[in-house]
């Protein structure tokens, strides 16, 4: 399927040139779009050479500054607009790595004249944007176009046996959980972008914990996170427009089994304290059971034991893929069955991430940054 990727930053590199370009998702990219017509040239360059045959690197390691080692072939073609990009090349698939706050208007503008769309997290920066594009969702899946989010959790293999382990009792009933995404410094060195580093449609809650709070309704099922709280701190004070830099919060969970919610406490540190001693971030949702042992997810996609807070020898899960391929995947099975006439896919596949799941997630982030350390429920939607 033919793909127009709109925006040419870090995760539009990473899609472009390692996931679209790809015969297991079976797409290739037909033109890049970003406002910035020299940066949407540059990665326009990069694919048409990737198609050519060159080599796709990353740049000291990481996805995100993904690149060719040479420029060959033929660049496709680029454009500052999406409607230009829809009048001029054939295309079945729009992908918007935009910020937040042009998401609305991208993914209502494709939707309308009914191309799928694969859009990147968070869903939008507001709540009335948010809600706008799942009414454009739901009319558009009446006509048989899909919507679906990149949100990699889902696909997790390390999420997986979480809820595996927390089914089989493996550490015993939980008690209790803690959620911590602690930096050397926000925004992180590779995504130092405006927006990024603005409480409007940025910060690290946003940005990081938006995955790890789809990962605890991954665990326990959607609508599971039933209330939220959080102090939150603003280097810049609560009338400012920078990101927060400092978070204590909590979540209560609604638990099988359980007659009181379990609450998973959350902490955003963004100076630098308690990160790993090599200067990594830490980024790890611990859930302790009463057999004196836990389950720890860390570096989004590992998971180990710790017993009486000591990591068994070998993690259960290291280093496992985090689902970019499977959210493409997801989406051009749901398109495949809509075009066959099939209401809903084989459940038994990877189910795509709908609007409706990542809205959800964002009634949980927005609850915590106004909540002013105050419960605030959170509905399901």
């Amino acid at each position: 399927m033919r793909v127009i990727v709109v925006g040419a930053g870090s995760i539009s590199r990473e899609y472009a040139l390692q996931h679209f370009q790809s015969a297991e998702t079976a797409t290739k990219v037909v033109a890049i779009v970003d406002l910035d017509s020299a940066l949407a040239q540059s990665l326009a360059v990069d694919v048409g050479a990737a198609a050519a045959g060159a080599a796709v690197v990353m740049e000291g390691g990481n996805k995100y500054r993904s690149a060719t080692t040479v420029k060959i072939g033929v660049a496709v073609p680029h454009f500052t607009t999406l409607g230009s990009a829809l009048a001029s090349v054939e295309s079945d698939i729009v992908y918007i790595g935009t910020p937040p706050v042009s998401h609305r208007a991208l993914a209502v503008e494709a939707l309308r004249v009914g191309k799928h769309v694969l859009l990147e997290k968070p869903l939008a920066a507001t709540s009335a944007d948010a809600d706008a594009i799942v009414a454009a969702a739901d009319a558009a899946k009446l006509e048989g176009v899909v919507c679906g989010l990149n949100i990699g959790m889902r696909y997790n293999h390390a999420v997986r046996e979480m809820r595996r382990c927390i089914a089989t009792s493996t550490v015993g009933a939980l008690v209790s959980g803690q959620l911590r995404m602690h930096y050397a410094q926000w925004p992180r060195e590779w995504q130092t972008q405006p927006w990024c580093a603005g409480r409007a449609q940025g910060g690290p809650l946003r940005e990081v914990g938006t995955h790890f709070l789809f990962g605890i309704l991954e665990v326990f099922g959607r609508g599971s996170v039933q209330r939220g709280r959080a102090v939150v701190e603003y280097p810049d004070g609560d009338d400012g427009v920078a990101a927060e830099s400092r978070v204590d919060g909590a979540v209560e969970v609604a638990v099988p089994g359980r007659s009181e919610p379990l609450v998973i406490t959350i902490t955003v540190r963004t100076d630098g304290s308690d990160i790993h001693p090599d200067g990594r971030d830490r980024y790890e949702l611990e859930l302790v059971g009463d057999a004196t042992s836990s389950l720890l997810l860390y570096d989004f996609t590992s998971l180990r034991i710790l017993m009486g807070g000591v990591a068994d020898a070998e993690p259960l899960v290291r280093g496992a893929d985090y689902g970019r391929k499977a959210c493409v995947s997801a989406l051009l099975r749901e398109v495949t069955a809509k075009k066959d006439g099939v209401a809903h896919p084989d459940e038994s596949k990877d189910r795509l991430v709908t609007t409706r799941d990542a809205r959800q997630v964002q009634l949980i982030v927005d609850a915590l940054l106004t909540s002013h350390g105050d419960w605030v429920d959170i509905e399901s939607v």
